[in-house]
């Protein structure tokens, strides 16, 4: 089954689909999101493969060359989205504020072709309930013509913009190792976030992404201005402080993110917060 929900004249269209097997070429139309819902698609984009998984996306544009592959037991399960050139054009030229051919970059073959976690990105939280809608017979209630699409340039271009500016950083000679060593280190980016309540060692990290600890050090700090324990660090914090003004107990939170103590956690907080884990508290209720 292979099902458009919507389409208009200017190229923005929806579409879901269940398969079991396939393997034929498919285009990126625009900005084009390719969504697992559910099981396993391979994807051959632009000379490199790509396995996602459920949970998981791919997004491409009109230079992206890509075959699919499906091979399962049970229908996979999928949401494809393209969201039209002008209208990735109005977004980023409205949030090109600082002339950084942020334009040109999401629509050449300057693109960088990567997998994504729903979890990880802006845009991902929009992908998962577009998918409940349709399966639930509510999404043409909430189709108020393109206003969607523009919602989801705005979440796209928010979570490339974070890839344009930070690829920038690397170094190396060859566009093709920047890449890749940016593809390894976003990896490990989004291992770090994933298992951000567990004391993770360098081996366990650059393990993972296959980049030896001292390597992995020296481009994660230079794509991101700060080294992984220190990224680490910050990303425990800001999701501590929304336990805190949740209700859960100082006690707990600063257990729960790895700190030995609560006066060693109250410390770092307020050096990242400027108000102690008590006053945020305090403040929210």
């Amino acid at each position: 089954m292979n099902q458009t929900i919507y389409s208009d004249d200017n190229l923005n269209e929806i579409r879901v689909s269940e398969i079991t097997k396939l393997e034929t070429e498919i285009a990126f139309t625009g900005l084009g999101i390719k969504y697992v819902a559910s099981g396993e698609e391979t994807y051959y984009a632009n000379g490199k493969k790509f396995m996602v998984r459920e949970g998981e996306y791919i997004i491409g544009n009109d230079f992206t060359k890509s075959i699919v592959q499906i091979n399962q037991e049970k229908a996979v399960e999928g949401l494809c989205i393209d969201i039209s050139t002008q209208i990735v054009s109005d977004v980023a030229e409205y949030y090109d504020l600082q002339a950084s051919n942020l334009k040109e970059f999401l629509l050449s073959d300057q693109f960088f072709v990567n997998r994504y976690n729903v979890k990880n990105t802006s845009i991902g939280y929009s992908l998962s309930e577009i998918n409940k809608k349709i399966k639930n017979g509510s999404f043409a209630n909430s189709l108020q013509e393109q206003e969607l699409f523009y919602s989801l340039a705005e979440s796209i271009i928010t979570d490339q913009r974070f890839i344009f500016d930070h690829l920038n950083n690397l170094d190396f000679k060859k566009n093709i190792t920047n890449e890749e060593v940016f593809r390894a280190i976003l990896q490990a980016k989004n291992f770090i976030d994933e298992h951000i309540t567990e004391n993770l060692s360098l081996d366990e990290i650059s393990l993972n992404i296959g980049i030896s600890k001292y390597h992995f050090i020296r481009v994660f700090k230079q794509a991101f201005g700060v080294s992984p324990y220190q990224y680490q660090k910050r990303i425990r914090l800001d999701r501590a402080k929304l336990d805190i003004t949740k209700g859960i107990s100082i006690l707990e939170t600063a257990i729960k993110y790895g700190f030995s103590d609560v006066p060693t956690f109250s410390k770092a907080f307020k050096q990242q917060f400027g108000q102690t884990p008590g006053a945020t508290r305090i403040s929210n209720f």
